[in-house]
């Protein structure tokens, strides 16, 4: 039976998920009762911070359990959970492409190629971008991130001593922090964004040796994230002419970095708030989502092309039928192929 703790992790990966789409579906403007109610659904970015501290979390726990430590094991099955319904996405997106233009599309293989090798980010919002998301799925800056925070867990993990393996990602990440304000790039912006993945790692490490989740245990890696913030508040002042040049600054450079690491602050100190009040309200309001999650994945992927864009029922005079159609079948199409055709797949690699 699976641990009812653990189910509340997958029980915000599927809200997350499903925030998302709302988050890029929806107008930002929605009325009810003279209240605009749509500004509840303006957070997405934050979403994709909660499933960086739920991947630190999860990995670290995976690996603390996994008796099979090897290079081979560990990228294996990193790199199937990740591109097995990733590539289908790829072809999802080309298909569309090609069918929006009535023709056999440029596949862009440059582009493609940038993000087969995890190095996308959002061209259009951050400084010295190597490569823009493919087909224009902008959601899939992230997985770049996921992608080197496995393989720097992996190098530190197995490298370093367990007693000192926290003192060199305070280093890492703060020196990258610091790095950041005079050159911006993917390497830095990577190795700070790391400390937010960490935080689950932490948590992870609380959860496995059965400690308690304190203000006092957390304190010494808060303040690692202080500093990482100040740091980043710093950036902001003396690069705040970028919020003139982007057209979407609150999403953008320099001020999307610092408004994501402020809330990842949030979420530790309110997750340990929550846990010390038994998580009260928590199944009522999340509990739910938990159904989502074995597909949450796809989910994320997907829902650019299949709610945002789809525009195939658009003869229905009524957007709320018609957006809701297009989210059943976002979510029929990810167990397809995340809950279905992955499981197929990895059972054949894996044997």
């Amino acid at each position: 039976m699976k641990n009812k703790k653990l189910e509340k992790l997958e029980a915000i990966r599927g809200f997350a998920a499903l925030y998302v789409v709302f988050f890029h579906a929806l107008p930002q403007k929605i009325y009810l009762f003279g209240i605009n109610v749509g500004v509840l659904f303006r957070f997405g970015p934050e979403a994709v911070i909660v499933f960086f501290v739920l991947s630190g979390f999860v990995i670290k726990y995976s690996w603390q359990r996994s008796s099979n430590k090897s290079f081979r094991y560990y990228f294996t099955r990193r790199f199937i959970r990740l591109y097995i319904p990733l590539f289908f996405i790829f072809i999802l997106g080309y298909v569309l492409k090609c069918y929006a233009d009535g023709s056999l599309a440029d596949p862009d293989l440059k582009t493609l190629f940038g993000n087969i090798f995890m190095l996308q980010d959002v061209i259009s919002q951050k400084p010295n971008v190597i490569s823009p998301a493919y087909m224009g799925n902008g959601v899939l800056w992230s997985l770049s991130y996921e992608w080197w925070f496995y393989m720097l867990f992996f190098l530190l993990a197995k490298n370093i001593n367990q007693k000192v393996l926290n003192k060199w990602v305070y280093i890492i990440v703060i020196t990258a922090a610091a790095s950041y304000l005079i050159y911006p790039f993917i390497v830095n912006r990577l190795a700070m964004y790391f400390a937010i993945w960490w935080i689950g790692v932490k948590f992870a490490d609380t959860y496995i040796n059965g400690e308690a989740y304190t203000f006092k245990s957390i304190m010494p890696y808060a303040y690692v994230l202080f500093t990482i913030t100040a740091l980043l508040g710093l950036n902001f002042y003396l690069n705040f002419e970028y919020t003139k040049i982007y057209t979407y600054p609150l999403v953008a450079y320099p001020f999307i970095e610092l408004r994501h690491f402020i809330f990842a602050i949030m979420i530790m100190f309110g997750a340990v708030i929550w846990h010390n009040w038994n998580w009260i309200g928590f199944n009522k309001v999340f509990g739910i989502f938990k159904h989502l999650a074995p597909c949450s994945y796809v989910i994320y992927i997907s829902h650019e092309y299949l709610v945002v864009k789809a525009t195939y029922l658009n003869f229905i005079n009524n957007k709320v039928i018609e957006y809701g159609i297009y989210i059943i079948l976002m979510i029929a199409f990810s167990y397809f192929i995340e809950v279905v055709v992955y499981n197929k797949i990895r059972k054949v690699i894996l044997g």
